[in-house]
């Protein structure tokens, strides 16, 4: 059976209490007496509460199939259920899936017995109801200690560290030219963002058996499976459980070193190189530039020099440097389109002159009208 990432030192209690089918009804009882020991019940006691109820050291029980040909994970058998002494112990239920066709997954996991037990030295009866499906399982008890993610982030960083020159031959070793292949890897990237939550990695850790370079946050990893225990690498999707975890020590220099990109590039010879964003492009416009300015006392549309200097005047009037449409200093000036005017406000022009001249024929000069165009003119500096 494997050993719970989350456990300290483990005394065993009783191991391999196989339930063996003993008649052929479909649930089976596999009954289980024993005795904490002074010493046991002294270091449960004295523990620290992780939350109220819940002490660091506990008596967890642990199901697996009897199997010694390699450890085992934890694997409950069908229609458990967990009798401590007079009352029943909750087991962790299926979780439900989205998908059509897959069936729901109950995740196993060590059942803390601690707060059902004789904390003294009475005895203790379990009972294990089980379904009985042709499979045998094995059954132990184990006095634990649970760590917190923060103490094995420590342990971690003591002794899970992968020297820098090792990570430097691995990333050699994964683009040495493979005279099978026909496609030659000059780099591999990798990214600098953690791939579980979105954010720059401060402790870069993957597991050994991977076999990518990206790595992922030890401390998000070692919360989030301290809260639902899956042990799956966030980047493969394979196990990757805390004893096969390592800390990339290269990686964890270039951090330090490289702290304005988001992703760097390993190279053939071991080397690397940021891969930074490209540069924001000038915002200086590449086309002329429509210029919208106001009327003068003449009714002439008066534009800004877009290079600070004096306006002309729209239809050529002045005649000056600034003209629009002109040239200054050997270069075309801007072009100016007043987009007030149109058709129907030139033919009402038009005919409101024809009506002055007539009315200042008999009536003598009239007083000068405010320039149509002012109205609505917007400027555009």
């Amino acid at each position: 059976m494997t050993v719970a990432p989350s456990s300290g030192t483990t005394v065993t209690l009783t191991l391999n209490l196989s339930p063996v089918p003993q008649n052929n009804e479909k649930l089976q009882e596999s009954p289980c007496i024993f005795a904490l020991t002074p010493r046991q019940v002294e270091l449960i006691r004295n523990s620290r509460e992780l939350q109220p109820g819940v002490k660091a050291v506990q008596v967890v029980l642990r199901i697996c199939y009897s199997d010694t040909s390699s450890p085992q994970e934890d694997q409950y058998p069908p229609n458990i259920a967990v009798k401590v002494n007079h009352s029943y112990c909750s087991v962790p239920g299926y979780y439900p899936s989205n998908k059509p066709g897959v069936e729901p997954k109950r995740p196993c996991r060590p059942i803390n017995l601690t707060h059902l037990m004789y904390l003294s030295s009475a005895t203790n009866r379990i009972t294990v109801t089980w379904g009985n499906y042709g499979k045998s399982y094995s059954v132990a008890l184990y006095l634990v200690r649970q760590l917190t993610s923060s103490e094995l982030l420590q342990r971690l960083k003591t002794i899970g560290v992968k020297h820098p020159e090792l990570c430097k031959a691995l990333v050699k070793e994964k683009l040495r030219l493979d005279p099978d292949s026909e496609i030659a890897t000059t780099g591999v990237r990798v990214s600098l963002i953690c791939p579980l939550v979105k954010m720059r990695l401060s402790v870069p850790c993957r597991a050994e058996t991977c076999a990518h370079l990206q790595c992922f946050d030890a401390v998000f990893y070692l919360q989030m499976n301290e809260k639902k225990p899956t042990w799956m690498c966030p980047v493969c999707d394979k196990p990757a459980p805390y004893d096969q975890l390592i800390i990339d020590g290269l990686l964890s220099k270039i951090l330090s070193e490289c702290e304005d990109a988001d992703e760097i590039e390993y190279l053939v010879d071991g080397s690397w190189c940021p891969i930074r964003a490209e540069k924001e492009r000038s915002c200086s416009p590449q086309c002329p530039i429509l210029v919208l300015g106001t009327s003068d006392a003449n009714g002439l549309l008066s534009t800004p020099n877009v290079n600070g200097g004096g306006g002309g005047a729209l239809g050529g009037a002045g005649g000056g440097g600034g003209a629009p449409g002109g040239v200054e200093n050997g270069k075309p000036g801007a072009d100016v389109v007043d987009l007030t005017l149109d058709s129907s406000s030139s033919s009402e022009e038009e005919e409101e002159e024809e009506e002055d001249e007539e009315d200042e024929d008999e009536e003598g000069p009239r007083p000068k009208r405010r320039c149509p165009f002012q109205k609505g003119l917007v400027s555009a500096c």
